[in-house]
Order: C-alpha cells, then sequence, then structure tokens
C-alpha cells in the first residue's frame, strides 16, 4: 500500500519579541526602523538570496511600518513572520522574523527574542 499526502504544507513562520520602548512617550514603529538601518543590511548580507524575491529597501520597510501600532514606553510584545496574515507577510514581517532573533540595542529602542510559532 502506497501513501501519498494530499494537504498542503507550509514553510511558514513568526517570531515574537519583547520591544522595549526605552523612551517615556509612545513611538512609532517607524521610528524603530529608522534608527536601526542595520537590520536591513544584516538581513541582506545574510538571506540575499531570499531577498531577491520582494523589493528589501529602507523605504518598502518605512512604509511596512507605518501599516503596524505604536510602540507604547515600556515593554511591548511583537509577532512578525512570514506566513500569510495580510498585514504580517510583508518586507518588515520578513526581516524582522529572522534578523530580531539576535537580541539588540539603539538609542530608543531594546529587543530581545521571546518564541518561536511554527
Amino acid at each position: 500500500m502506497v501513501r501519498v499526502k494530499r494537504d498542503f504544507v507550509t514553510n511558514s513562520s513568526s517570531t515574537c519579541y519583547i520591544i522595549t520602548n526605552k523612551t517615556n512617550k509612545d513611538l512609532e514603529l517607524e521610528e524603530f526602523v529608522k534608527e536601526n538601518p542595520q537590520l536591513l543590511k544584516q538581513f541582506l548580507r545574510e538571506y540575499n538570496w531570499y531577498a531577491r524575491e520582494k523589493e528589501f529597501n529602507p523605504e518598502m520597510m518605512i512604509s511596512c511600518a507605518k501599516k503596524r501600532e505604536r510602540l507604547k514606553s515600556g515593554i511591548n510584545y511583537r509577532e512578525f513572520g512570514d506566513h500569510n496574515d495580510p498585514v504580517d507577510n510583508d518586507v518588515l514581517g520578513h526581516v524582522f522574523d529572522y534578523i530580531l532573533r539576535k537580541n539588540g540595542e539603539s538609542k530608543r529602542f531594546k529587543w530581545e527574542f521571546d518564541y518561536f510559532n511554527r
């Protein structure tokens, strides 16, 4: 007897992060993107084979960030990924899903890995 798998298998994923807004006022995610251009550069360096499929550039990252919730002062939980959610399946979701896994800090923000969703 031969078994054949007939359903769809996806490689989509998302990763949850804790992004701390170190200021005492709410900031737009766009400000996080502008303050951390090294994140896109790192993604392009490490995943250049993947980046050819979409427009991975600073302007697109900022455009995607404008569609998302602001980062309140203090701790914020965020999920980024390459799954089929209409907002999340964008350039920002793809880049941050992989690159924010390496904890980091900038002048107004700090980010750390929380957990994977597979």
